[in-house]
């Protein structure tokens, strides 16, 4: 009995250490409606598999969102169709995403990251909006740190790419922060 109060205690601590940020990963990611529900989700998955737990806690917890974030996109995004063909609609758009993406577009860069893929985009914000090294992104994705920093380099390329054909005015608005640990 003592064993598992002992894993409860540590778990509650990696809880309020983390509930937080695992919330602003969500709200990049998804309708504000659907944040709660998901990071309780999150925590419940979390606690189910604690036994299994590798590495640092955070880059864990991330991961487990990513996923539940993608299954309550999926979700929405059948709810909204099925919304949409009752009131007569060929299709509805899926949840909107958080309230990060106004700031974003007052800069041009939503634009310009909704012209990437989902997979770069993941990449970038792991680094760039959500602070880990390159150890607990790869963590995150579920990948090595090399095949983490292989997909970061292509992905800053390819950023690079879309900002430059929409000119200065975005490119000099807010550069691409370096990583913090890119070997």
């Amino acid at each position: 009995m003592g064993e598992i109060a002992d894993e409860w205690s540590v778990f509650e601590a990696v809880y309020r250490d983390a509930y937080h940020p695992v919330v602003r990963y969500l709200v990049r990611r998804l309708a504000p409606d659907l944040v709660d529900d998901a990071a309780s989700e999150v925590f419940v998955i979390a606690w189910e598999r604690w036994p299994t737990k590798r590495g640092d806690a955070l880059p864990w917890l991330y991961g487990i969102a990513r996923r539940v974030a993608a299954n309550a996109r999926r979700s929405q995004g059948r709810v909204d169709r099925l919304a949409g063909r009752l009131r007569g609609e060929e299709d509805s758009a899926g949840g909107e995403p958080g309230a990060d993406v106004e700031v974003l577009e007052r800069l041009g860069a939503a634009r310009v990251l909704a012209r990437l893929s989902e997979s770069d985009r993941e990449v970038l914000m792991l680094v760039s909006w959500d602070g880990l090294d390159a150890n607990e992104a790869a963590q995150a994705l579920g990948c090595s740190k090399a095949a983490f920093a292989v997909r970061l380099h292509r992905a800053r390329r390819r950023l690079e790419r879309e900002l430059a054909k929409d000119g200065p005015a975005v490119v000099d608005q807010r550069p691409v922060p370096a990583e913090r640990n890119a070997t």
